[in-house]
């Protein structure tokens, strides 16, 4: 998958792409503006668009789509980072900056780095300082705007002990977990293997624990067929009613799975419980247009296609257990659908 010219893996996902079994990791959803820009959104920090992935080093580089970060900073943007996604801190600090606006000929007569994206340069020039105590005697006729924390990298900083360097260079973020860098040094797409470990437990009960009876049972009635061969009389009646083979349903079947209520989600995403935007079972995120199917015994919900599949091997729900009740659930129609929009 790709928007622009991001080339975008696991554990990244992009909205709308169709999901195949690397999927995106939950928190790790991008998205595709009208400019084919590649866009990462943070919930406290708002829109941001990436410049460059890098998944040997587990690292990301944004910036503001509109080009001009140090416009946000001078809003006082506080720019919040949450797990998965954080600064290193061997990297950056954060500056407490003040940003001025000066005439330009004052800012001729004593040169200043200006922020270019947000001067003026006929009439006035925006700078920033971070030394402190703060000096401006040279610039007495400069505005004080704002200030604000600006994460900037050490190196830099070190060799600019008073004005800021360029505000509008990439902000780098890294993540640590899911863990895929030395996947990808090696040339591997890292991804999902398979279901969770919940999930593959209760495959190894549904499935293991009737095989393993089944065998038994199987080991029985060859045992009573060899002892049929060498007994007469009352003896022979007695091998015959041994053991029968058990027979076992391991899951539902179709028709059963099909009565169990759908749900489909409108152009605006709105799930059915605000609080669970994830699958269960592959851990993608619900998006729009996409079918899920409801458990109506504990009321969860999956992607219709992950839980069908997950029903034909474990007739019970992979979160809590729960058996579908036949008794509750419809007959499906057009109208046992549900469509949130």
């Amino acid at each position: 998958m790709s928007c622009g010219e991001i080339d975008i893996q696991f554990p990244f996902g992009l909205k709308g792409a169709n999901k195949g079994r690397r999927c995106s990791y939950p928190r790790f959803q991008l998205s595709c503006d009208k400019q084919n820009q590649t866009i990462l959104k943070l919930s406290d920090s708002g829109d941001l668009v990436v410049k460059s992935i890098n998944y040997e080093d587990q690292t990301i580089k944004v910036n503001d789509p509109d080009g001009c970060l140090p416009k946000r900073f001078l809003e006082n943007w506080s720019l919040s980072v949450s797990p998965p996604f954080m600064f290193d801190a061997s990297v950056y600090g954060f500056y407490d900056l003040t940003f001025f606006r000066c005439p330009y000929n004052v800012t001729k007569t004593y040169p200043v780095p200006s922020i270019s994206c947000i001067s003026d340069n006929s009439s006035s020039v925006i700078f920033s300082l971070w030394s402190r105590p703060i000096d401006i005697s040279p610039w007495h006729e400069c505005e004080v705007m704002s200030s604000a924390l600006v994460p900037i990298p050490n190196s830099i900083m070190e060799t600019s002990p008073f004005f800021s360097p360029d505000l509008n260079n990439d902000i780098e973020l890294k993540w640590n977990k899911p863990t895929c860098g030395d996947c990808a040094a090696r040339g591997q797409v890292c991804g999902f293997k398979g279901l969770p470990r919940s999930a593959k437990y209760g495959l190894t009960i549904g499935l293991g624990v009737p095989a393993l009876l089944g065998i038994i049972g199987i080991s029985c009635f060859i045992c009573s067929k060899y002892t049929h061969r060498h007994q007469t009389g009352p003896s022979m009646e007695l091998s015959n009613s041994i053991i029968a083979v058990p027979s076992f349903i391991m899951g539902l079947n179709g028709p059963e799975i099909e009565k169990l209520p759908k749900t489909i989600i409108g152009e605006s995403g709105r799930l059915p419980k605000s609080n669970e935007n994830t699958c269960s079972i592959c851990l993608c995120e619900y998006e729009a247009k996409e079918t899920l199917r409801t458990i109506p015994a504990c009321n969860h919900y999956f992607h219709a296609h992950c839980i069908d599949e997950w029903l034909k091997m474990n007739a019970t729900c992979p979160i809590c257990r729960n058996s579908p009740d036949a008794s509750t659930t419809v007959t499906p129609s057009y109208s046992s659908l549900s469509f949130y929009s």
